[in-house]
């Protein structure tokens, strides 16, 4: 209903994930994009890619997800097993032949860092794929379970100092599009504060409906921060807790507006919190570029 109310001016992505969203019956699937399918609208999917890439999940991802597609590598977490790493390895290769365009997500556990920059850049290059992003884990789900897996935040500002210090002295910026590292680039190169996890409108753009069909803005804490059903409709854009969310993640730590790079960063993901003084934004990467590009 809500999409058929929508004018051809507007634009509109939806995102097929989980968990596994392949796991679903692929007519289902489909149910949910011929119901919503719109002139301006387009839909992705992120997998994991450890299953048979049958013809019909195949006619699904040539024709709906229009051979664009998302999948995760994670250091020791991702495949339980060798044969499951092989089928994914196979998958991907498979989907590279068809003409796809794939972005890999990388989660910044600290097994991921404990990898250096460029030997991880260079395995992400000997897979073919196009597009990289580097994803920092938020206290949400399991995760917050898992408290060893994070590295701190000065571990992570170590480390994005360093790998762009090694894209540079390899000339490795062509090898494919490093999402996260190229926000940044941007900063610079181009004035754009607003891209990737700098936006800090997630929650005023995004909805997610969870499997019980309640209704969350971020992925990440979507499970948590439930404000709707999707059985209310529209309502649930004017939910109270929708707008306490949306507060939240508008409002800033005091420090930011004292820092040297606040112009550049604005905060970063409202997700990611602060360690003592240590903030979780790419601040030494920041320093560094400002170092090479000058200010304005």
């Amino acid at each position: 209903e809500w999409c058929n109310q929508l004018t051809e001016g507007r634009t509109g992505h939806f995102e097929y994930h989980g968990g596994e969203p392949f796991l679903a019956p692929i007519e289902d699937m489909w149910e949910f994009y011929n119901l919503t399918k719109h002139n301006n609208f387009s839909y992705g999917a992120t997998t994991n890619l450890v299953f048979k890439l049958t013809d019909s999940k195949l006619e699904f991802m040539d024709n709906v997800l229009n051979k664009r597609i998302g999948t995760s590598w994670d250091s020791d977490i991702r495949f339980a097993n060798d044969k499951q790493y092989n089928l994914w390895l196979g998958n991907v290769e498979l989907l590279l032949k068809r003409g796809y365009q794939i972005k890999l997500f990388i989660s910044l556990s600290r097994s991921v860092i404990d990898i250096e920059p460029i030997k991880l850049l260079k395995f992400v290059k000997s897979l073919g794929v196009q597009e990289l992003a580097l994803e920092r884990l938020t206290m949400n789900g399991s995760a917050r379970d898992n408290i060893d897996i994070f590295p701190t935040n000065q571990e992570l500002q170590d480390w994005f100092l360093k790998m762009y210090k090694q894209v540079e002295e390899n000339d490795a910026r062509g090898w494919f599009v490093n999402e996260f590292l190229e926000s940044v680039y941007s900063k610079f190169e181009s004035n754009v504060n607003g891209a990737g996890t700098f936006c800090r409108d997630c929650e005023q753009k995004l909805f997610t409906i969870n499997a019980d069909g309640s209704i969350s803005g971020c992925p990440n804490s979507a499970p948590e921060e439930v404000y709707g059903h999707i059985s209310e409709g529209l309502q649930v854009v004017n939910k109270p807790k929708r707008c306490q969310i949306i507060a939240a993640e508008l409002s800033r730590d005091p420090r930011c507006y004292s820092c040297e790079v606040y112009k550049y960063c604005k905060g970063d993901c409202h997700q990611l919190q602060w360690q003592g003084d240590v903030c979780p934004a790419p601040k030494l990467l920041m320093i560094e570029m400002e170092n090479n590009y000058g200010s304005y």
